[in-house]
């Protein structure tokens, strides 16, 4: 391996390292990574990539938001239940 080589490997694998471990708040492509992980997703399903992972693990239907706001719900739910109805599905 020559220098150059070792200088473009090391770069890449710091910038990978930087965005995985959200060091220093990185931008992507110009976008914060705020918007990727709550903004975007969270316009699309009504839910941030979290609580994506929360349903993925419990088999139900988790919302931090309106869990948290309304009275007739809890923070996870089972899908298709009468309380998750009133839920923002997205845009």
């Amino acid at each position: 391996m020559n220098i150059l080589t070792l200088i473009i490997a090391f770069t890449a694998a710091g910038f990978l390292m930087a965005i995985l471990t959200s060091c220093g708040a990185p931008l992507i492509a110009g976008i914060p990574n705020i918007f990727l992980t709550e903004v975007a997703p969270r316009a699309v399903n009504g839910k941030g990539l979290a609580e994506d992972g929360v349903d993925a693990a419990t088999g139900k239907d988790c919302r931090v938001i309106e869990g948290t706001v309304r009275k007739d719900r809890k923070l996870c739910e089972t899908r298709g239940s009468p309380e998750t109805n009133k839920d923002f599905k997205g845009l």
